[in-house]
């Protein structure tokens, strides 16, 4: 796979040891030469920056995008080109990078940089967070959409912590929220039914917050979710929920519900505040549905994780052709 420009978006600020960021994109970028003929190298400045960028990179004509940081900039570059056929390639370097041991990509910028020639370019449904207020904008995700507990402690995080402290941060959120005597209610409602939980996690993704497998049944490549509901309200009930998860049985505990759908609709209680988190990184609040889009990005994956959905693989040949120059 060969390439003519390539814009290379990426936050200096992202993750720890940022006094390395500049020497580590470098190395990212000399890895991506042989299959590009040009890199420009793009630096945010700003939160949503890099999704300016990457909708500038693609009305330039582009047929490359590369984002390096964890999975919030990448998220902001999806934002900028869902819906083109330019192809992201997802360099993981940030505090959290899911995307990265979803599909097996190394921690490293430059050692996933040097697979580009191998990687295999697919249309990916995204999922999309639609409010019912006109005046607050959708938000697409790759990976996932927290509601409830997880988006609580998105919401509270201190971002000077996590600047200093990366997934330390969350850790810290954590225990302060887990000081709650009890977690916010609310109504989910999937293929016609309601559900009550404080904690729903409609994913993309197999795996959360890096190595934990929580939707076992999901892929990047389905055209639908898969819903995990935790019915539990308290801190202890939560400390179970975990056990499973770290022994693989969380579908053997009591207290949670696994559903399959392309719309989930997410409902408020009477004055409570329930928060919504997308692949990490706040989203605003109920009442939304999600939902999702399919074929919205054009994804550079490992070939191995492809063929994990065989039906995709004949697609994703034909949009591989179609980016070669």
């Amino acid at each position: 796979m060969h390439f003519r420009r390539a814009v290379f978006i990426y936050n200096p600020t992202s993750g720890r040891k940022r006094n390395k960021r500049e020497r580590t994109v470098l190395r990212a970028c000399n890895a991506m030469k042989p299959s590009v003929e040009k890199v420009h190298l793009a630096r945010t400045s700003c939160q949503g920056e890099a999704t300016r960028l990457a909708a500038k990179a693609v009305a330039d004509g582009c047929d490359l995008v590369a984002s390096c940081g964890g999975d919030g900039t990448i998220n902001e570059a999806i934002r900028g080109m869902a819906g083109s056929d330019v192809p992201l390639l997802a360099l993981p370097a940030g505090t959290a990078n899911v995307l990265a041991e979803e599909v097996s990509f190394p921690v490293d910028p430059a050692k996933t940089a040097a697979l580009l020639p191998s990687l295999v370019a697919v249309k990916v449904p995204l999922g999309r967070v639609r409010k019912r207020s006109v005046d607050e904008s959708s938000r697409v995700f790759l990976l996932m959409c927290g509601v409830g507990v997880d988006a609580d402690i998105v919401y509270h995080l201190n971002t000077r912590l996590k600047k200093y402290l990366g997934k330390g941060a969350y850790v810290l959120g954590s225990l302060e929220q887990f000081q709650k005597r009890k977690f916010q209610h609310f109504d989910v409602r999937i293929n016609g039914e309601i559900h009550d939980c404080t904690f729903a996690l409609i994913s993309k993704s197999r795996r959360y917050a890096g190595k934990l497998i929580i939707a076992s049944g999901a892929h990047l490549l389905a055209r639908h979710f898969q819903v995990v509901l935790f019915h539990g309200e308290t801190p202890l009930r939560y400390v179970g929920y975990l056990a499973q998860v770290a022994t693989g049985t969380l579908d053997q505990f009591e207290g949670v519900t696994f559903h399959r759908t392309d719309c989930v609709e997410l409902l408020p209680r009477s004055g409570g505040q329930v928060h919504i988190e997308v692949d990490g990184e706040y989203a605003g609040r109920l009442p939304a549905t999600v939902e999702t889009i399919p074929d919205a990005l054009t994804l550079l994956l490992p070939r191995e994780y492809v063929e994990r959905r065989p039906s995709v693989l004949l697609r994703s040949e034909a949009v591989s052709s179609a980016s070669r120059l």
